[in-house]
Order: C-alpha cells, then structure tokens, then sequence
C-alpha cells in the first residue's frame, strides 16, 4: 500500500523526461521483476498522469484496482530541477485522499494477501493513512506487516500512524537516518540499515549484527526481503493463517547469502 506519481526531471535546460516514481510503485515494480505477483494499492486521480501510471502497471505486472486509479483528483506530479531542486503536489493530490471504504472494496476482491508493505510518505497524510492502516488490521488471515521507514520524517501524523500500528507490526525497516527511538525501543522486530551493516533489533534489543551487507537502495533492499519471505516459505500458503512471525537471525543471515 503505497504511492505512485509520474516524475519529470530537467535532463537540460527546459528539456524533461518523464517516468514514473514513487516509494510504492518502485517496491512492488520490483517485486514482480523478481517474477512474483504484487498488487500496488496506490490512488491515483482519472486523468491522463494517472492513465500513464496505469500503464506502466500494466508493462511492469503489476496488479492495481481499477478503482482505486481513477479518484476525482489530480495525479501527483514531482518535478526535478537541473540544479537538484523539487517539488511535488503530493498533498494535495489523489495520493492524500484515498477514503477507508474504497480501499476496503478494493480489499475485498482479494483473498491471498500474504504480507503487506508500509511506507513513510503515505503514512504521512491523511485521510490515506488512516484508511491504509485500518484496512490492513482488517485482512484476513492477517498478513505480515512490514513498515518501511525510508525517509526520514516529521508528520505529526506519521507520530499517530507509528504509534497505532507499533503494537502489529512485525517488522520495521529503518535507516540511520529516519531512525525513530520509540520504534527502535519498542517495535517486535527492527532492521536498522547503515553503511555496509545491519542490526536486527528484537524488542529493543540487538540481537544480531552484520557486517559487509551489500550496497542496496531502499526500495531494492525492501522488494528483495519481501521477495525472499515469499520464496523462503516463511509466508503462509495462499489463505492460510500465517502461525510464525518471528524474524530471527538465521533468516536474515539466508537472506543477506541470497542478495
């Protein structure tokens, strides 16, 4: 459940290409690269930068909700200066209103959803992180919760969001710099990623720590972790009741061999 804009960067002056971007999409993108099946629950408005996400869904295999993609908004838009600057319309764009009974409709066509992945920025906003956050503590069976804490953050409302989902979560992803304390303390399971190392924290303490961790971005690290959950049969058979949710470290050790 995350977000997907159509990018345009100045590749020179006055000249732009554009793709598609977003934490969201580039996970699952991901994902299905690997040869797996997401399905990318984004909310995208029913104009023609929406239709051109959707398709590039459709090229990636990616699935979506056809409903979801065409909300009475604008598509968010991010713009790339050649001398690094940005901005973006992701607050007031379809990515900031998605409403809790369209996502649940969209849910509900949907029976195998085995784990679901969270990210910073639309846990930032609302009403779409709340309707997110409701409606994955409603799937049943209830699936791996994973949140991606990518970037770093001062949302009050990404403070609420943390604080309702910390008690589910089975694991969350962070870096040294969108390290959050009470998470760390408090979360069931955290992977803190910095330079060539990673520490899996297990109820706020260090369990494991290793070192030479392949060079990942965010979205590689995530998308292939996910991925090896799926193929590692540590996720559930599709419609069953997931009984181990315990992240140890000989998993993450198979894992990392894996990378």
């Amino acid at each position: 459940m995350g977000d997907a804009s159509l990018s345009f960067r100045e590749e020179v002056e006055n000249d732009f290409k554009a793709n598609v971007s977003g934490y969201g999409y580039h996970v699952a993108s991901k994902i299905a690269s690997k040869g797996l099946f997401p399905a990318l629950f984004c909310p995208l408005g029913g104009d023609r930068m929406g239709s051109l996400i959707v398709e590039q869904l459709v090229v990636d295999e990616v699935l979506f909700d056809s409903d979801l993609v065409r909300l009475p908004f604008k598509t968010n838009v991010e713009i790339e200066f050649l001398d690094g600057s940005r901005s973006d319309f992701f607050s007031s764009s379809a990515s900031a209103f998605l409403d809790s009974e369209k996502l649940q409709l969209a849910l509900s066509l949907h029976t195998n959803i085995k784990a679901v992945h969270l990210s910073t920025r639309t846990l930032g906003v609302n009403p779409t992180a709340s309707s997110f956050i409701d409606q994955t503590l409603f799937i049943s069976p209830r699936p791996f919760i994973c949140v991606d804490l990518n970037e770093a953050s001062e949302s009050p409302v990404l403070k609420r969001s943390l604080s309702n989902l910390l008690p589910y979560t089975d694991l969350f992803l962070m870096k040294d710099e969108s390290m959050n304390e009470d998470v760390l303390k408090n979360g069931r399971f955290v992977i803190l990623k910095g330079k060539g190392s990673l520490e899996l924290y297990k109820a706020g303490e260090v369990v494991s720590l290793f070192s030479d961790v392949p060079e990942l971005d965010d979205s590689d690290f995530a998308s292939s972790l996910l991925s090896y959950l799926e193929t590692s049969s540590f996720l559930p058979p599709d419609g069953k009741d997931m009984e181990n949710y315990d992240i140890d470290s000989s998993i993450i050790e198979a894992f990392l061999a894996s990378l």
